[in-house]
């Protein structure tokens, strides 16, 4: 029974290790809070990222849509074996939305953002590469937590607005 105990807590700290150990090696991840402190998130006025700022709000929403559906699409490791044409339509419908909804209420970093994450999405569809949209995820995953003042254990980085 000791030995049964002793071998699974020597394979959760491990687990726990390798999982720790994996997304700082995949990005650079780090928590909001450390990114914050050193620096690497960029403190950025709202009327440099909004068209008006009256629809701040909605766009703020938006973002927080788009991040919900991107998490229950690719969350824990499922972009690994997702397969992007399975879910094409839906994903162009999201595509569209980005364009047509989210990307004209915006402008400077944000709306560069806006482009790269709809970009990823294309480029996902042509290349039915899942790793396309991994990144557009993490965009809004990293705009989510800042703007909407989310707290969560990994922050990326990666957008033009407030990363790196």
């Amino acid at each position: 029974m000791t030995i049964v105990l002793v071998s699974l807590i020597v394979i959760g700290i491990g687990g726990w290790t390798s999982f720790y150990l994996f997304q700082k090696a995949d990005g650079g991840a780090t928590t909001l809070k450390e990114a914050k402190s050193s620096g690497d998130v960029r403190v950025v006025s709202n009327d440099a990222l909004f068209v008006n700022e009256s629809n701040e709000e909605a766009v703020l929403k938006e973002i927080s849509q788009m991040h919900t559906y991107l998490n229950q699409l690719l969350g824990w490791g499922a972009w690994q074996s997702f397969d992007p044409t399975n879910k094409e339509e839906e994903l162009r419908t999201q595509l569209m939305h980005i364009e047509k909804i989210i990307a004209p209420e915006t402008r400077g970093p944000l709306k560069k953002d806006m482009e790269r994450a709809a970009n990823s999405i294309e480029k996902a569809l042509e290349e039915n590469d899942s790793t396309h949209l991994k990144m557009a995820h993490r965009i809004f995953h990293d705009l989510d937590v800042v703007m909407n003042d989310i707290v969560v254990d990994v922050y990326w980085g990666v957008t033009a607005t407030y990363g790196k």
